[in-house]
C-alpha cells in the first residue's frame, strides 16, 4: 500500500481512536465501549477489530462479510431470473461440496471473530453487573451464528451423501448417450411387499418421457397385468421367449411375473446388472417395457412405496383430483390433499383385476409430483428430501443426469403433462395388440 493510502487509513481509523484507547477509562465508560463493539460486530463482523483490534484482520473479515452478502443477493437474483442455475448447484456433488466447505469456514470464522470481540471488550474492566451480560451475549451470538452455518454445512453434507449413494457415476456409454440425448425415457417401478409379507415386487409400472430441450413430459401407464410381452431382439429374455412372454415358468406370465422370474433365475442372463447399478429383475423389466412400447428405456427407478411417504412429506405433499369412478370412503371424489401416509394408502387402495385403477392412481400421483413439487421447498428442505430419497429410491440414473433432469423439472412444471394409459378400453391387458400400442406411443411423442 502506498504512503498516501496508509495516511488515509490512519485518518479514517486513528491509532488512538476513542474505541481503541482504553487507558484511564472508568468501568462505566468501558461498559459503553463494549456495547458499541458488540453492536458493530453484530451489524458488520470485522468492524470491531478495525476500530479496536487488528485492523488488517478486521478489513479481511469485513471483506468476507461483504462478499457473503453479495453471494446471497446474487443467489436471490438468480432464483428470480435463472433458477435453473441454483437447482443445478444443489443437485451436483461438486456444488454441494463447495457449499459444505464454505459454510464450515464461515462457522469457524464467525466463532473466532466473536471470541476476539470478547477479548476486545476487556471484560474484567467492565462494571460488575455488565460482565455476565456481555459474556453471555457474545456466547449466544457465537453459538447461534456458528451453529446455523454448521447446520447448513451438515445439511449440504447429508444431501451430497445421499446423492452419491443413490445415484452412480456415469459410465462412458451413459456419458456419451447423454450428450446426444433428445429425450429421457425413465422406467418407474412402484415396489411394495405382498400383504402377507415377502420380497418387494412391482405393483405399478410407468414410463416418464421428458424432452431434453423443452422439459415437456409424458407419462405412460403400463398395467402389471399385461400379458404376452415381447422382448427386444437384443434382450437375453428374447432368447428364452422369442414369441413373447408366454408359457413361462412364472404363470400367469404377466408383466409383473417377468420381474419375479428374473429375480429368481435371471442372474446368469444379466451378469453385468450389478455393475450397472440394477438387478437382473429390473433389467428384465426394462427389456419387457421397451419391447411393449417400442421405447429405448435407458434409465430405471425403483420406488419403495413404504418409503415414498417420507419423500412426499419432504416435498410438501401433493394434491390429486379423485374422480367419482375411483372414489371411496377414505378418498371421496374431488380435489384431495395427500400427505405421505395418505398418498401411500391411496396407491395401495387400488382395486380391479385388470390394473386400470392402479395405473390411474399412479398417474395422478406422478403428475402431481412432476407439476406441484415446489423447487424452493425442495431446496430449503433438501436435507430431508435427500434423506427420504436414499430410503425410497434405487436407480441407475447417473449423477450428472440427475442435475439435467432437475433443471428440466422446472420447465416441466410450466407445462401440461400428457398421459397415455395402456388400459381398457384402449388396451386389453389379456390380449394386447403391441403394434397398436407402439403406434399410440409414437403418436404421443410426435
Amino acid at each position: 500500500m502506498s504512503s498516501t493510502g496508509r495516511h488515509a487509513d490512519r485518518a479514517l481509523l486513528p491509532a488512538d481512536g476513542p474505541l481503541r484507547h482504553t487507558r484511564h477509562r472508568s468501568s462505566s465508560e468501558m461498559t459503553r465501549r463494549a456495547g458499541r463493539l458488540i453492536g458493530m460486530h453484530l451489524l458488520v463482523p470485522g468492524s470491531a477489530q478495525m476500530v479496536a483490534g487488528n485492523r488488517a484482520g478486521g478489513r479481511v473479515v469485513v471483506g468476507v462479510w461483504i462478499a457473503l452478502w453479495a453471494i446471497v443477493l446474487a443467489a436471490l437474483l438468480t432464483w428470480l431470473v435463472q433458477r435453473e442455475v441454483l437447482v443445478a448447484i444443489a443437485t451436483s456433488a461438486l456444488g454441494l461440496t463447495v457449499i459444505q466447505v464454505g459454510l464450515l469456514l464461515v462457522a469457524v470464522g464467525w466463532l473466532a471473530v466473536t471470541i476476539d470481540v470478547l477479548r476486545l471488550t476487556r471484560l474484567l474492566r467492565l462494571t460488575a453487573w455488565s460482565r455476565p451480560l456481555v459474556a453471555s451475549g457474545l456466547v449466544v451470538a457465537a453459538v447461534l451464528g456458528a451453529g446455523a452455518a454448521a447446520w447448513g454445512a451438515y445439511s449440504a453434507g447429508v444431501a451430497r451423501g445421499a446423492l452419491v449413494s443413490v445415484f452412480q457415476t456415469a459410465t462412458p456409454a451413459q456419458a456419451a448417450a447423454a450428450e446426444t440425448a433428445t429425450e429421457y425415457d425413465v422406467l418407474l417401478l412402484g415396489m411394495d411387499r405382498p400383504r402377507g409379507g415377502g420380497a418387494l415386487e412391482p405393483k405399478s409400472v410407468s414410463v416418464v418421457r421428458i424432452d431434453a430441450r423443452s422439459g415437456a413430459a409424458t407419462i405412460i401407464g403400463v398395467p402389471t397385468t399385461l400379458r404376452g410381452v415381447p422382448f427386444p431382439a437384443t434382450s437375453p429374455m428374447h432368447r428364452l421367449y422369442p414369441g413373447g412372454y408366454e408359457e413361462c415358468i412364472a404363470a400367469p406370465c404377466t408383466l409383473a411375473d417377468v420381474y419375479t422370474e428374473a429375480r429368481v433365475v435371471g442372474g446368469a442372463l444379466y451378469p453385468d446388472a450389478k455393475a450397472h447399478g440394477t438387478t437382473a429383475a429390473v433389467e428384465a423389466m426394462r427389456d419387457a417395457v421397451s419391447g411393449a412400447t417400442g421405447l429405448d428405456v435407458v434409465y430405471t427407478v425403483q420406488v419403495d412405496t413404504t418409503s415414498l411417504g417420507a419423500l412426499i412429506d419432504a416435498l410438501g405433499g401433493v394434491r390429486v383430483d379423485v374422480p367419482a369412478s375411483g372414489a371411496s370412503v377414505a378418498f371421496p371424489a374431488g380435489p384431495t390433499r395427500l400427505n405421505g401416509a395418505r398418498a401411500v394408502a391411496y396407491l395401495r387402495e387400488a382395486v380391479g383385476g385388470n390394473g386400470a385403477d392402479q395405473v390411474e392412481r399412479v398417474l395422478r400421483v406422478e403428475r402431481a409430483l412432476l407439476t406441484q413439487a415446489n423447487p424452493a421447498n425442495a431446496l430449503l428442505q433438501f436435507r430431508t428430501v435427500a434423506a427420504a430419497s436414499s430410503g425410497a429410491l434405487r436407480t441407475d440414473i447417473p449423477q450428472d443426469t440427475v442435475t439435467d433432469l432437475a433443471v428440466l423439472g422446472l420447465r416441466t412444471q410450466t407445462q401440461a403433462v400428457r398421459e397415455i394409459r395402456l388400459t381398457p378400453p384402449t388396451v386389453n391387458p389379456s390380449k394386447p395388440d403391441y403394434a397398436a400400442i407402439r403406434r399410440l406411443v409414437r403418436a404421443a411423442g410426435s
